[in-house]
């Protein structure tokens, strides 16, 4: 903060409660990978890492994913925005040319984050996928990506089960 923005008694607001969701994410977990790459195809499957850590005075949460197995390698940053009433985040890695933006919401009664996420998709069309994860209990979490198929339904692309490192 400038010392402008100080001495006329700005404050940053200060972390709530919506905040606080991201709180269970930090740490170390493995992760079981699942991709499937169109409905019905076998289930490819692979190992990797994430590192998830609070940053800003708590506001955001930047997580950093590495596939163990196939190099694989992504960045996330979550948080919640007020204007919006929503949760944002947003996602990039090394086999997209673009960032990937979320909204969503948190249901604390199924500690269930759903994202909607929208990129550029084929001819530049947008195309929208619905993001799942739920916090099974203090050491599991699994996420779903749900992608769009043509007859209007929508297919589970990608899951990935976390178990936290003890």
């Amino acid at each position: 903060m400038s010392d402008t923005a100080a001495s006329q008694g700005f404050q940053p607001p200060q972390p709530g409660a919506e905040h606080a969701v991201f709180k269970k994410d930090v740490g170390t977990w493995d992760a079981a990978v699942e991709i499937r790459l169109a409905p019905g195809v076998p289930a490819q499957t692979s190992e990797g890492v994430a590192t998830n850590r609070l940053a800003c005075g708590g506001r955001w949460l930047i997580t950093e994913f590495r596939n163990e197995t196939t190099g694989f390698e992504g960045h996330g940053i979550y948080g919640w925005d007020a204007a919006k009433g929503k949760y944002v985040g947003v996602w990039v890695d090394n086999m997209r040319n673009f960032i990937a933006v979320a909204e969503g919401s948190w249901d604390a009664g199924t500690k269930t984050m759903t994202l909607w996420t929208e990129a550029p998709g084929p001819g530049g069309r947008p195309i929208h996928w619905r993001e799942v994860t739920q916090t099974v209990d203090p050491g599991r979490q699994v996420f779903r990506s749900f992608f769009p198929i043509p007859d209007g339904g929508e297919f589970e692309m990608m899951t990935v089960t976390y178990t936290r490192r003890r």
